[in-house]
């Protein structure tokens, strides 16, 4: 009997694999490789420079296509030569769309990665609820993000399906016994950082990830830790270092504190968990709309607490009070340097909370979960 064939979809932005790349295509490259024995898959992607055009991640086929207006039909006459069982679309409703209308006897899964694409000002929601009503299935990586859709969309609920994303254990080395933590001590070390206390921000720098609350409690916190180092690292785009609006505004509100604060360029995985292993805590301050969020599945691989935000798809990882605290958005400042400040003060429930988090990723949030759940759904859709 034949593997089933399954074509992999990436949004045609940014190359794989590529440290530069998107979240969604590090899903892609860490996922599909450990499913491939369960079907026959291919991913699908864009040329960059010095990577060829066919190629292999992990041992599964990749194609890199042209991008801009080439994408389409170059994805085409591929998908038309093999002829997959299943074309599965990583965040682009409309190319699923698109790819359906044109392959009708193929089945088409739309892969979101959050609510961006399928509200305004990408589309409307009509717009969204027609499109899904062509699609076989379609994969979420939150409750929250299914519970979005489906409070506009309610008949879409048999249609969907949960799959949370994860993280590799083997990429990070939490500071628990004497030999790493006397490594993390000469890393401080190096950087001239020795005896501080470091709160990590990793991610976009953008409004919704909301760096600017950190900036705003730093007061609260100098206040009672004044060896506190709020250490930020990332960009404002994935694929350029380039400072908009509202970077500078941020490095702007740092000024006053520029000895507490510390900016650093984005990091490309998996070389930025080493600067986790430096982290004492690990803040996550996201707007409502956060679907998931890797930073924390990462922080908790890493072994250290997380401070997050009450909102989106966050409670679906962090567990207050065992593998991070949860603050709500209204309890802005103050109960977030209350959070930071009771773990700056104890060592002990840093280590506590953060082996509870290894524990919790290594029981529910690696990338093995998350490839074993796809590839059951790819069988039986």
């Amino acid at each position: 009997m034949s593997l089933r064939k399954v074509a992999v979809v990436t949004p045609g932005s940014f190359v794989i694999p590529s440290g530069r790349s998107s979240s969604v295509e590090r899903v892609v490259e860490q996922t599909i490789p450990l499913a491939q024995d369960a079907m026959e898959v291919r991913i699908y992607g864009v040329l960059g420079k010095g990577l060829p055009s066919k190629d292999a991640i992990n041992g599964v086929p990749c194609y890199r296509l042209p991008s801009g207006a080439n994408y389409y039909p170059s994805l085409m006459r591929r998908l038309q030569k093999w002829r997959p069982d299943i074309i599965e679309v990583h965040n682009r409703p409309l190319l699923a769309q698109r790819l359906k209308m044109h392959l009708p006897r193929v089945k088409v899964v739309l892969n979101l990665h959050s609510n961006t694409f399928i509200m305004p000002p990408y589309m409307s929601e009509q717009r969204f609820g027609n499109i899904a009503r062509w699609m076989d299935g379609i994969v979420v990586n939150s409750r929250f993000l299914l519970e979005d859709i489906t409070s506009r969309h309610a008949w879409l609920l048999e249609k969907i399906t949960i799959n949370h994303l994860g993280v590799s254990l083997d990429h990070f080395n939490p500071a628990f016994n004497p030999a790493a933590k006397a490594l993390k001590e000469a890393k401080l070390a190096h950087y001239g950082w020795s005896g501080r206390r470091i709160i990590l921000f990793a991610g976009r720098l953008i409004p919704d990830k909301g760096v600017h609350h950190l900036i705003d409690v730093l007061p609260h916190i100098i206040d009672k830790h004044p060896e506190v180092l709020l250490l930020i690292i990332g960009s404002a785009a994935y694929g350029s270092d380039r400072e908009t609006a509202y970077v500078r505004e941020l490095k702007k509100a740092a000024g006053p504190y520029l000895h507490w604060v510390y900016f650093r360029p984005f990091v490309p995985y998996p070389a930025i968990a080493d600067w986790y292993s430096l982290a004492d805590i690990v803040a996550v301050p996201s707007a409502p709309r956060e679907a998931f969020g890797l930073v924390n599945v990462e922080a908790m691989a890493a072994g250290v607490p997380v401070i997050a935000t009450n909102a989106g798809g966050i409670p679906e990882i962090v567990e207050n009070g065992v593998t991070g605290y949860l603050v709500q958005r209204d309890d802005f400042p103050g109960g977030l340097a209350e959070r930071i400040n009771g773990l700056l003060q104890d060592e002990n429930l840093r280590t506590q909370i953060g082996m509870a988090g290894r524990e919790t990723v290594r029981q529910r949030f690696r990338w093995d979960h998350t490839a074993e759940r796809w590839a059951n759904l790819m069988q039986t859709i």
